[in-house]
């Protein structure tokens, strides 16, 4: 018979870690990085705190503790004279943040295919997060592809087990995500999908040789196919004109 009065919960939810509150200060980070995978800002923009703080309808100090955060992670870097600017998307940065990404991600793969052998319920969170992201392709939201492919490759991270690796792969999410953003003006929503449909068929057929050869072409090849410099200018030409009526 269950005790009366306190609840006690099934052994699965006494797991659970309590959800932490989104601060303002989250929501300004969440809504800058946003809105330039979007495109609404560009990258090199000028980010002026007080414009951002009218905007969302905030005071200063969450934008100026996002600001912050966001230079901590490379997102904004912060000019002598010129103030806050938004990364820049050139090929000398990106191949910086590809090779560490791809090194970190390898790994997490093969430390992610050592669990599987051992619990073959591993991969269900990579499932359902590429569930979603083929829901959102269907709807055609291109930032939740976005989004979504930056939670992808945090679920594989986190599904290795190794909690140092994600640390350490955590601080490239949101540059990460301003990139898939930017990808989606230039590459089909479903063929973006399709890639995360291949990494995951890899890892469930526990070949590891599949799958450094598919995170490396992910990574490395879809990337550098993108010229990002020309593609902000264009984006930014096409706002320019948008303005001028």
């Amino acid at each position: 018979m269950e005790p009366s009065g306190r609840a006690t919960p099934r052994s699965g939810l006494a797991r659970l870690a309590p959800l932490a509150a989104r601060t303002l200060v989250d929501q300004v980070v969440d809504a800058i990085v946003e809105a330039t995978a979007r495109g609404d800002f560009l990258p090199g923009d000028r980010i002026v705190e007080a414009e951002v703080a009218r905007a969302l309808n905030v005071s200063r100090i969450p934008v100026r503790e996002a600001l912050r955060l966001l230079e901590s992670q490379a997102v904004v870097v912060s000019e002598r004279y010129r103030g806050m600017r938004l990364m820049s998307v050139g090929i000398e940065g990106l191949e910086r943040i590809l090779k560490v990404r791809l090194a970190l991600e390898k790994l997490a793969g093969e430390e992610l295919l050592a669990r599987l052998a051992r619990d073959p319920g591993v991969l269900a969170p990579l499932a359902a997060v590429l569930a979603e992201m083929h829901a959102a392709a269907d709807a055609e939201d291109a930032f939740a592809v976005a989004r979504l492919d930056t939670e992808f490759h945090r679920c594989l991270c986190r599904q290795s087990g190794n909690d140092v690796l994600l640390r350490s792969w955590e601080p490239l999410s949101r540059q990460l995500t301003i990139i898939f953003g930017l990808s989606t003006f230039k590459r089909a929503l479903k063929s973006i999908v399709a890639e995360h449909d291949e990494l995951l068929a890899a890892l469930s057929s526990g070949d590891r040789a599949d799958f450094d050869r598919l995170i490396e072409v992910h990574i490395l090849d879809y990337t550098r196919a993108i010229d990002y410099e020309k593609l902000v200018e264009q984006l930014r030409r096409i706002e320019a004109r948008r303005r001028a009526g």
